[in-house]
């Protein structure tokens, strides 16, 4: 062998090993980011929602404006019973418990049905519970049937929630219907909802558009089922609730704070013995973590695909995701002030928190500008909005 053909070798076992290196440091870094997002779901179960209603009164309807992702049309529903069917959808965490046969002249064992869920559904696991229940009833009808009472007294002795949403609503300012049906449940909940979930043109005798009727009263039920739901299930309902509304915007907000404020904490506890400023490298899959969860709350799911390319754009430079996490904090350094004595000492876990906290707030405030303005939230609308936003 000669000399060349022995350096030739030596530099591909040497391209090899660089290879397998970073094939490893890659593996490591998902491995740990999917820790953080776990570990960050198991507090945040998923928010189930009950929803009666007899047939006709806009259910699938009133189901797709206010989530996203057309649940009722495109979600799985799994029939469990006669009078059940359970609405998921992969990338949604919330079950929509679809209830029928209100309407039924035989009642009784359809409440059975529906009561035996709940009770079957509660158990040590907390993301199967069901807290709030929608009892839909079609203003157009003005109408209460005896059956509707009866099950939304039993939802509300099984634990429940219970919010009364009448459906298609024409008139929202002194609705006669509404007094009606703030006296008849008086004694089982105060919280009555007037939507109409769709908008529709109103026409005169020679079929001429004379106005329009917008959609409305959905912010409304958004609150009032974020208010009514626990803790743990808030970020994932906000997570699920379609952005085009004003409520569910600004919900979101609240919950990318949940998210910030999660792995802050965690952050703090990394650095709480504290790192060499050239390790801060084990923040990144801490903060990857906490990017996927604000973009999640957002309906957008970046995936570990995209996470570095988005963190590597917060900072302006490009490299291997093995060091976004140290380029990362060399830049945030300029947003924590007193931190840039730091270089070429420790961080401490004050200092890792509010690194964190910093790009997560920044980031979050890019996705939320993206939506203000109206434009489909993407990677590529992200990348640039936090470019634009982060000051390094």
């Amino acid at each position: 062998m000669s000399d060349v053909d022995a350096v030739s070798g030596a530099d591909d076992a040497d391209l090899v090993a660089g290879h397998e290196d970073q094939t490893a440091a890659a593996a490591a870094f998902v491995a740990q980011v999917t820790e953080y997002v776990l570990d960050f779901d198991k507090g945040h179960p998923h928010a189930n929602i009950l929803i009666a209603g007899k047939t006709g009164v806009g259910k699938s309807t009133l189901i797709n404006t206010v989530f996203r992702g057309d649940m009722a049309e495109t979600g799985i529903g799994r029939p469990v019973t006669q009078a059940i069917d359970e609405i998921t959808k992969a990338d949604v965490p919330l079950t929509i418990i679809d209830t029928k046969g209100l309407e039924l002249a035989d009642f009784t064992p359809i409440r059975t049905d529906i009561l035996n869920y709940i009770e079957a559904r509660k158990g040590e696991d907390a993301k199967t519970y069901v807290h709030v229940a929608w009892l839909c009833i079609s203003d157009s009808s003005a109408r209460i049937e005896d059956a509707e009472l009866d099950l939304a007294k039993a939802l509300k002795d099984a634990g429940l929630q219970v919010i009364v949403v009448l459906t298609k609503v024409s008139r929202f300012k002194d609705n006669p219907f509404e007094a009606v049906v703030r006296e008849q449940f008086r004694d089982i909940t105060s919280d009555i909802v007037l939507v109409r979930a769709l908008s529709q043109n109103i026409y005169d005798d020679e079929d001429n558009v004379t106005s329009r009727q917008e959609v409305r009263g959905i912010d409304q039920l958004l609150n009032l089922s974020y208010i009514r739901l626990p803790e743990a299930q808030k970020y994932s309902f906000a997570n699920s609730a379609s952005i085009s509304h004003k409520k569910a915007q600004e919900i979101k907000r609240n919950e990318s704070e949940t998210a910030i404020n999660y792995f802050c904490t965690a952050a703090f506890a990394i650095g709480a013995a504290p790192i060499p400023f050239s390790d801060a490298a084990l923040l990144a899959p801490l903060q990857a973590g906490m990017i996927i969860k604000i973009s999640d709350v957002y309906g957008m799911d970046i995936g570990l695909n995209n996470v570095g390319q988005v963190m590597t754009s917060m900072v302006g430079v490009s490299g291997a995701i093995s060091m976004v996490g140290k380029q990362i904090v060399t830049g945030a350094m300029k947003l924590v002030p007193g931190a840039g004595s730091l270089v070429g000492g420790t961080i401490s876990g004050t200092t890792a928190a509010g690194l964190t906290k910093a790009l997560g707030s920044q980031y979050a405030s890019a996705l939320s500008e993206i939506n203000d303005k109206g434009k489909e939230l993407t990677i590529d609308a992200a990348i640039a909005a936090v470019r634009k936003r982060i000051p390094f």
